[in-house]
């Protein structure tokens, strides 16, 4: 079930943060088209990119990075430890990770709900461009993340947890299979 919930998260990430992009490219080429041939941008490019392209491309792989491993670790010190040395030194840092992440999400939440209930916009131009939707992306992005860090404090503790262990190259063979 645990590697299931990873493969979701994994697949999730990719897909989300691939459309994110795709989706930020073609409004800054429309802008830039408009504005080039038509004198005028495409409204709140700048808002749109700013406030819900740049920070959802910016934490949303939170989750991701770690389901691939791909944080900074100082491994000098850990690099010859094993057995209950190695697995104290994982589930201490995984604790503390997952301690700041609630933290996160927690904080980022009561500031997504401050947001949503005023009802948070910009004046852009002539336009009112709300923002309060694009609070709820760090809470999310945070949340993500804490569960893949519960995951890995599960796996910590029934010991199957392999630092080796990649799920985007599971992810691959699924897509292979099928």
């Amino acid at each position: 079930m645990l590697k299931s919930i990873k493969t979701v998260v994994a697949r999730f990430s990719m897909v989300a943060g691939g459309i994110i992009l795709v989706l930020m490219m073609l409004q800054v080429v429309v802008d830039v088209f408009m504005r080039s041939f038509l004198g005028a941008g495409f409204p709140a490019t700048a808002d749109l990119v700013g406030k819900y392209y740049m920070v959802a491309v910016s934490v949303l792989p939170l989750a991701l990075t770690e389901l691939k491993r791909r944080h900074i670790e100082a491994t000098v010190f850990t690099q010859h430890l094993s057995g209950p040395a190695l697995k104290t030194v994982l589930l201490f840092g995984f604790l503390v990770f997952g301690a700041v992440l609630a933290v996160l999400t927690y904080g980022s939440a009561l500031e997504a709900l401050s947001k949503t209930a005023r009802g948070a916009y910009i004046d852009a131009g002539l336009i009112r461009f709300i923002t309060w939707p694009s609070y709820w992306i760090l809470p999310f992005s945070f949340g993500l993340a804490l569960v893949v860090i519960v995951i890995r404090i599960i796996e910590v503790l029934t010991d199957r947890f392999h630092d080796g262990h990649d799920v985007l190259e599971e992810v691959e063979s699924m897509r292979e299979e099928a």
